[in-house]
């Protein structure tokens, strides 16, 4: 009897100490586990008509929910905000079943639990109900003493190993969420990535656009500019088309004075010979005018009448000459303007 009650005592004292190890605790995932872990116990207890104690359960896990709320506020809030309600909603069912029960039972007495209530966990667990140990009875034996120790130290002993196997389920639990949660991370990094990069995709898109606005726009300048010349060029070359013409004009006209003067060499050769013979004429009245003069002056009136004859032939020679020299003169300067149109042409 006293292994027992002193084994009873240490497992009491361990999960006593852990709880407080537990309590220094301030890791959200940790709080979230206990508090989750407390709630079905409470549902478990609440399935067992053991109101009270599952009522505490329940409110134990939500006074570690308000903990997880104040102190972690950015952790989950979704699924905090989730087990928070249903925490809740046990902890409103589990009242008004006491209070029916209550009032169907107003004179009944409320059952006294025999096995202590189980702890959460090595980890975890909340304090909960005083182990209510079996008073003994002066009038008991001392057998039956040792053998409630030890059904009591068994079911103990159950409740822990049934606690540990939901613990490290949960920490399992706990460990592939926590992987997921790794790989959310890594995608949420390789999204961020793939974000920057598409950002600098997008800025050197960005890069080459204002690249080939400018190509556009020295390309628009460069046809401009082409454009402009090629006016200028079809201006040149209408101009050079008109002093073309000019010159082919000025070139018929040469071309036609030229014929003109060489069909005026006939007339040129006849006042030549016309030239030759009023000098003829002129050497013949000089003579006669000598002629008279050596004779009687009764031929006063011939002599007279053969100088103004004399006279008038001078006087169309002179005129005959210059004629020859204008029409030598222009024949000159029109071979010479035939020449410069037809280098011009060429």
């Amino acid at each position: 009897m006293r292994r027992a009650t002193a084994a009873l005592l240490a497992l009491v004292l361990f999960v006593g100490a852990t709880r407080v190890l537990v309590g220094q605790q301030d890791d959200p995932s940790e709080i979230f586990l206990k508090a989750y872990l407390s709630a079905q116990q409470g549902e478990k207890l609440e399935h067992e008509n053991r109101f009270k104690t599952a009522l505490a359960k329940y409110r134990f896990a939500g006074s570690l929910i308000a903990q997880l709320r104040r102190s972690h506020a950015d952790w989950q809030p979704a699924i905090v905000e989730y087990r928070g309600r249903k925490i809740s909603e046990g902890i409103l069912r589990i009242q008004e079943r006491i209070t029916r029960q209550n009032q169907l039972s107003a004179s009944a007495n409320p059952l006294t639990e025999i096995a202590p209530a189980p702890p959460e966990s090595e980890g975890w667990s909340e304090p909960g109900p005083e182990v209510v140990a079996v008073q003994p009875d002066e009038a008991s034996s001392e057998a039956s003493r040792d053998a409630a120790s030890k059904e009591a130290t068994k079911k103990l002993r159950g409740k822990v190993d049934q606690l540990q196997a939901a613990l490290d389920k949960a920490r399992k639990s706990e460990g592939q969420a926590r992987d997921e949660l790794v790989k959310a991370q890594e995608s949420l990094r390789a999204a961020q990535a793939s974000q920057e990069n598409s950002a600098r995709e997008e800025q050197q898109l960005r890069s080459e656009i204002a690249h080939l606005k400018d190509a556009i726009a020295a390309a628009d300048e460069a046809r401009v500019a082409a454009e402009k010349q090629r006016d200028d060029t079809q201006a040149k070359f209408a101009e050079a088309n008109e002093h073309i013409t000019a010159l082919e004009h000025q070139r018929d006209e040469a071309l036609a004075q030229l014929r003109v003067v060489q069909g005026s060499e006939q007339g040129v050769q006849l006042l030549l010979a016309e030239k030759d013979d009023l000098r003829q004429k002129l050497a013949n009245a000089e003579e006669n005018v000598r002629d008279l003069g050596e004779s009687d002056p009764v031929n006063a009136k011939i002599f007279a009448e053969m100088n103004e004859q004399v006279a008038q032939l001078q006087e169309q020679l002179s005129e005959s000459q210059k004629r020859n020299d204008y029409l030598a003169a222009r024949a000159a300067e029109l071979a010479v303007q035939l020449d410069e149109a037809g280098t011009e042409l060429q």
